[in-house]
């Protein structure tokens, strides 16, 4: 099922042509036709449009705005001087070359690149949720935008890129993978247990980001980890060689309420 990219009428076809082609979907023009008409010939696909200010994707009775959603409020108090915790657990220092290798809806993306103040790689593998989040990126309140314009978004299985990258590519490699069982959570990410892949087992995730980000003199190895479930909206620190998490004391806190769903997340 292709996904298509169209406009409202305050859109810019050239741009639904670009995340188009850029993340493997299917641009239509509008023509004139009301958005009911568009998802009738959608057939069920699902459709991204774009407007001016704002991006909706839509798939039968369902609509989610794309949107920095809590990011934005994150990266304003860490201006105000709050500490993240996503940034304290990773360690993110200004300059830092940052891997986002899952990046889903580009929350923690955002919070790197206002930390190290650096560009940003991205990397998600659902073409649709790339798309979305670019689209996203691009409508960002004034606050977040500069922000935002410094997250470049590719379309790749982490698992394949990060074999890819010559050893160390970046200083800090993040990875978010979605669990199998489901927490609580914004609605947003309904749509990324829907379109994102599950959880990766196995060591090629923890190898490849191990060779990526070799870490500083001093520090030994660096891998930022994220959680999006049982409240959990960053996970720790990562002990790459022994293929072990260390855990930052931050996560007990977020998840006293609710056990944490390690057997799901460890890499074995």
């Amino acid at each position: 099922m292709h996904c298509i990219v169209t406009t409202a009428a305050s859109g810019e076809a050239a741009q639904a042509d670009e995340l188009a082609a850029r993340f493997g979907l299917r641009a239509e023009a509008r023509a004139g036709r009301p958005l009911h008409r568009v998802l009738d010939d959608a057939r069920g696909a699902p459709v991204l449009v774009l407007a001016a200010r704002r991006a909706d994707l839509s798939q039968r009775d369902r609509a989610f705005r794309a949107s920095a959603g809590m990011a934005l409020l994150r990266l304003l108090r860490a201006r105000r001087g709050e500490q993240d915790p996503l940034v304290a657990a990773a360690g993110l220092r200004p300059g830092d070359r940052v891997l986002d290798a899952t990046l889903g809806l580009g929350g923690d993306a955002l919070l790197a690149s206002q930390a190290t103040a650096a560009n940003i790689v991205g990397v998600e593998s659902s073409g649709l949720l790339a798309a979305f989040t670019q689209a996203a990126l691009r409508r960002l309140p004034q606050a977040a935008r500069e922000a935002g314009e410094r997250i470049e978004v590719l379309r790749a299985d982490h698992r394949d890129f990060l074999r890819a990258q010559p050893d160390g590519s970046f200083d800090v490699v993040l990875l978010d993978p979605m669990f199998r069982r489901a927490g609580e959570a914004a609605p947003l990410f309904e749509l990324l247990r829907a379109r994102g892949p599950r959880a990766a087992r196995g060591r090629d995730a923890a190898r490849g980001a191990s060779r990526g980000a070799p870490g500083r003199p001093g520090q030994g190895r660096r891998e930022g980890t994220r959680a999006p479930a049982a409240r959990a909206r960053a996970a720790a620190v990562a002990a790459i060689g022994g293929h072990r998490l260390r855990l930052g004391r931050f996560l007990g806190q977020m998840t006293k309420s609710r056990p944490f769903p390690w057997g799901e997340f460890l890499v074995k």
